[in-house]
């Protein structure tokens, strides 16, 4: 139930709290990725401008993984507070002046809150930048592109030297490290 009528909250006095819980369809936040049921709670509360979501929420994502490209199921869980303002007057039906610059989220005309864009931004937020499929995954090799999870490629084995030994050798080779100046 990510949408919810709130007029008889919108009516309430500041401080009147709304509590409701919801299970939904991964769809119902359109997003690809999403493929586990989107649950959660969230407490509406009657703030002076509108109302204030406190909202939690858990679902799961399938992201490519970021050393195999295999699919990596993540487990995605997040809280948030977001205001929402109507965007109608409730006791007279005319539009109410909304600041151009606010980040506030609108309820609609017929004084319906939807969580569902709030939920899918923070979802994407939490969304980790590199996901594993697993924690121990080896990734692909380098030269022929070979998921070295599944084992060794037939790839003659790469040279592991670092960039920085040929100065190694040069301060081995000298006499000690370089006098400083004054």
């Amino acid at each position: 139930m990510l949408t919810i009528h709130v007029a008889q909250l919108l009516k309430s006095p500041e401080g009147t709290t709304r509590r409701s819980t919801f299970v939904e369809a991964p769809e119902v936040l359109g997003e690809a990725e999403v493929i586990a049921p989107v649950r959660g709670e969230v407490a509406l509360v009657r703030v002076r401008q509108g109302i204030l979501a406190d909202c939690s929420f858990e679902t799961a994502l399938a992201l490519e993984c970021a050393r195999c490209l295999a699919v990596a199921v993540t487990p995605v869980s997040g809280r948030f507070q977001e205001e929402f303002v109507p965007s109608v007057d409730l006791r007279t039906g005319l539009p109410r002046a909304v600041e151009a610059d606010s980040e506030a989220f609108l309820i609609g005309e017929d004084h319906v809150l939807d969580l569902a864009e709030a939920i899918r931004q923070h979802v994407l937020m939490a969304a980790p930048l590199q996901p594993l499929c697993r924690p121990d995954c080896r990734g692909l090799c380098p030269e022929c592109g070979h998921d070295l999870n599944t084992g060794p490629c037939a790839c003659a084995p790469v040279d592991e030297t670092s960039p920085f030994s040929a100065l190694r050798q040069l301060l081995v080779e000298s006499d000690g490290p370089p006098a400083r100046r004054a």
